[in-house]
């Protein structure tokens, strides 16, 4: 019969800890690919436009 060792919950936590800035910094970087294809698709380039106020 084989049995299956799981590590202690520390040890993963320090894994954990080494891989999370990683993922953020990878997952920020998706996420604003995205927005900049989904603005290339609209045509416009993401800056504010103001209205011309008549006085």
């Amino acid at each position: 019969m084989t049995m299956v060792v799981l590590a202690h919950g520390g040890h993963w936590l320090v894994n954990v800890m080494y891989v999370a800035p990683v993922i953020v910094v990878v997952g920020w970087i998706a996420a604003q690919a995205l927005r900049d294809r989904r603005r290339a698709s609209r045509g416009t380039d993401g800056a504010l436009r103001r209205r011309s106020r008549r006085r």
